[in-house]
């Protein structure tokens, strides 16, 4: 079966690659099962981050700066 999503390229840092491909290995999950679980892990939290009363998505530190 095949699904109509976008295809996207992602370039993570080497030690980011690596990091991902053992979870994948651990979780028994495709490395881009791996990366859709983890992004959608993300959002859901910084959505329900930005619900919380007096949250501040400010004081998240936003790594692509570092």
């Amino acid at each position: 079966m095949s699904r109509s999503y976008q295809q996207t390229q992602f370039r993570p840092p080497p030690e980011l690659r690596r990091k991902i491909v053992e979870l994948a290995s651990t979780n028994r999950r495709s490395l881009n099962s791996e990366i859709v679980f983890g992004l959608e892990f993300y959002v859901r939290n910084i959505e329900q981050t930005e619900e919380a009363p007096g949250a501040s998505l400010q004081a998240i530190p936003d790594a692509s700066r570092q």
